[in-house]
């Protein structure tokens, strides 16, 4: 049986985090010898069927020199496959692990290090495009996943529309897009009957709340980011996702799933989950007029986008499921265990 050494170097909670602890669990559930190494102060759980062990390392000075090394190296021998989450993860481990096979999650659209790679899993049909254009044939799909129980429920609008966004403060995420809607909204259209939650961390946050100041949006709330996004869809009729490139969007997976309505952009990840005017809303990237006009429309008459908000579990049950994920793992294990 294939021994699976699963690697996560990331020190804060995302993306990256989070479908490792996916990964894991599919690796539980598939009863794979596996042991997740990760960072002590990681924050995320994992099933307890799970081996855990702890790495140390930078990674801005050579790997023969860092504290971890030797025990790295001894480690690595108990195992076949290397599996890790990052381009830079896969440099480190080739070099502690020469011999192995290394198995690389690209999550984006980077180029960095994949040559290093034995095999490359991408974690959505866009990023799985965008490796096959730069050339590579080593590719494997496995969809990013729900990891939980979807269930369909009655679908009911708040009396004041209640919209919800999450997301690390980046340029790339464009709240700055989404203030401007809100702006066009309340001030322009004269809409007061929503309410806006922004929810998240990051270095662009005092810029964002100067910007919703100045454009006078007294409908937004800027808040921290919560691990329990769950509990926020619950009273939620409207999930914004205002990025200018997303690689998925596990956000919009968790709303749909919820029943809730997402209003995206065009910006790859999230075109491959939303199906336009059938279980949700796409409109152009940048563009905060066009997106101020789909929240309109939703204000103006609710009722005629219930069916786009019943759909949206089913969207999610049938393409992003944990069965759906344990399928395209099971397969891809059989591939490698052919060649280990």
């Amino acid at each position: 049986m294939t021994k699976i050494l699963h690697v996560c170097s990331r020190k804060g909670f995302g993306g990256t985090q989070t479908v490792f602890a996916a990964h894991q669990k599919l690796f539980d559930l598939l009863n794979i010898d596996s042991t997740a190494i990760t960072r002590k102060n990681i924050k995320f759980i994992l099933t307890t069927r799970s081996n855990r062990d702890y790495l140390t390392y930078f990674r801005r000075i050579p790997i023969q020199v860092q504290p971890d090394y030797k025990r790295l190296r001894r480690l690595s021998d108990n195992f076949d496959v290397i599996w890790v989450h990052k381009p830079i993860d896969c440099f480190i481990w080739r070099k502690i692990a020469p011999s192995k096979k290394i198995v690389l999650v690209v999550h984006g659209f980077q180029n960095t290090h994949l040559k290093l790679a034995d095999y490359l899993v991408a974690v959505s049909v866009p990023v799985q495009q965008h490796l096959l254009d730069k050339g590579f044939t080593n590719v494997f799909l496995i969809n990013n996943f729900l990891d939980k129980d979807i269930r369909t429920s009655n679908i009911k609008w708040n009396d004041k529309i209640q919209i919800s966004s999450f997301g690390f403060f980046r340029r790339k995420k464009g709240f700055t897009d989404l203030v401007d809607a809100l702006s066009i909204l309340e001030n322009k259209l004269g809409y007061k009957n929503f309410q806006c939650s922004i929810f998240g961390k990051g270095r662009m946050f005092p810029f964002i709340k100067l910007k919703s100041l100045f454009k006078k949006t007294s409908k937004l709330n800027i808040k921290p980011w919560t691990h329990n996004i769950s509990e926020v869809l619950k009273s939620t009729d409207i999930v914004v996702i205002p990025s200018r490139s997303e690689s998925f969007s596990m956000v919009a997976v968790e709303a749909m799933a919820a029943g809730c309505l997402v209003i995206s952009t065009k910006c790859k990840g999230p075109e491959y989950i939303v199906n336009h005017e059938k279980d949700g809303i796409l409109v152009e990237k940048r563009n905060s007029h066009a997106m101020a006009e789909a929240i309109k429309n939703v204000i103006d008459n609710p009722e005629k986008f219930s069916s786009l908000r019943m759909l949206a579990p089913e969207t999610i049950r049938m393409k992003f499921s944990t069965e759906q994920a344990k399928k395209c793992m099971f397969d891809f294990l059989q591939v490698i265990s052919k060649d280990v």
